[in-house]
């Protein structure tokens, strides 16, 4: 598996990502072919080596027109939805946004509707992001790892004012995320550079998975700093005979022994919709005898925070143990298949880049027993062979 690994010693911004891809060997003719999907009207890209203290990098200059206007968050989705971009650069890229909005949303305390993008929705912040996930899709990255960004000290000039940096956006977005500061008087991380790496990256946990590298690249800043104002990034091929991939999350363990169970369902929900990966309980004798309900919950490192506060504000817990996990896991996708009951979505399971097995979606084969009045059984099994014969279908 390709996985990708970036090391923002120097800190991080979108053309900095752009750099480092370029660098390992993103064809920026390629790149630039992709982007045109977007409804967006002229803009170039241009790519050079330059050198930063003593060492190599690419840096790419994204050219754009200047613009008068700013956009609203549904604007740029917008702009996204209705390209021909692949689904994961358009989800993705879609995603970051949101994250730039929220962010922007908490730090000057207005809905986010009303948040107005100046620096993070001009043109070269939607080609930076967009163009971030273009080029690891096009090189073919299945998973993205980092390690501790860097960050700045000191005030910025702005469209929002004079603000301290790192920018309140910045700080947001990076909540959860392993930060290093380093006293450099300077913007070192930027929010369109968090947002594309928080969104992209799986896993902050040092060190990344054992791997063999194939190639590695410098994107550089515009600024000249006390250390080399790069971004490294390192490409390769995860080391091993596994037939699955691996990954670390954080697991949370709780005795429940005072809740009324019928809260639970609906709890495991908002837990689930607060970031966890997984959630489950089981029953077991707690503390002084009593009938008891251990919980557990599997969640990314970035959004530990997060889903540690629904468990609190959602189960009547006043403690909880957490620690590190290893998974295996499958490589998995979703489709939607047609059968004679309609549209239904299934979920495919791959073992060595083969398909191993489709599960319908339990949920879209109720709804279809219930307008076909046949018995849910008929409809999963029809489902489960149409995902089949897609499969042999190519």
């Amino acid at each position: 598996m390709k996985i990708a690994v970036f090391d923002p010693f120097c800190g991080v911004s979108g053309n900095m990502i752009l750099g480092a891809l370029v660098d390992c060997g993103l064809d920026i003719v390629k790149l630039e072919k992709m982007l045109r999907s977007l409804d967006l009207k002229g803009w170039e890209l241009s790519a050079e080596k330059v050198l930063r203290k003593t060492l190599r990098g690419t840096f790419v200059k994204v050219i754009v027109p200047e613009e008068t206007s700013s956009r609203h968050l549904p604007d740029i989705q917008h702009i996204i939805s209705e390209s021909d971009l692949p689904e994961y650069v358009r989800a993705k890229s879609s995603d970051a946004f949101q994250r730039l909005a929220e962010a922007e949303s908490h730090a000057h305390g207005i809905s986010i509707n009303e948040v107005h993008f100046h620096e993070t929705g001009a043109m070269d912040a939607i080609i930076d992001i967009v163009g971030s996930f273009c080029g690891l899709y096009l090189l073919g990255i299945k998973k993205v790892f980092a390690s501790a960004v860097a960050t700045g000290t000191g005030m910025l000039t702005c469209a929002h004012g004079t603000l301290p940096v790192p920018a309140p956006a910045t700080v947001h977005i990076l909540k959860g995320v392993p930060v290093a500061p380093t006293g450099i008087n300077s913007e070192l991380t930027t929010p369109t550079g968090a947002a594309i790496l928080v969104t992209a990256v799986e896993s902050w946990l040092d060190p990344p998975p054992r791997m063999k590298p194939q190639t590695t690249g410098m994107g550089a800043g515009s600024k000249d700093l006390q250390r080399p104002n790069l971004l490294r990034l390192t490409i390769g091929e995860t080391a091993g005979d596994a037939l699955w991939s691996s990954d670390r999350c954080i697991e949370i363990k709780t005795i429940i022994d005072d809740m009324d169970a019928r809260i639970w369902p609906d709890a495991a929900g908002r837990i689930l919709e607060s970031g966890a990966m997984d959630c489950y309980a089981a029953m077991c004798i707690g503390r002084k005898g009593r009938p008891a309900m251990e919980a557990t919950v599997l969640c990314p490192v970035p959004g530990l925070d997060a889903v540690i506060e629904c468990i609190f504000r959602n189960t009547s817990t006043i403690g909880m143990r957490f620690g590190t996990v290893e998974r295996a896991v499958l490589d998995r996708d979703e489709r939607t298949v047609e059968t004679g009951f309609g549209k239904i979505r299934v979920k495919r399971v791959f073992l060595d880049g083969k398909q191993l097995r489709a599960e319908p979606e339990y949920e879209d084969c109720a709804e279809a027993s219930r307008q076909y009045n046949v018995p849910v059984q008929k409809v999963i099994a029809e489902a489960r062979f149409a995902a089949l014969e897609s499969e042999r279908n190519g």
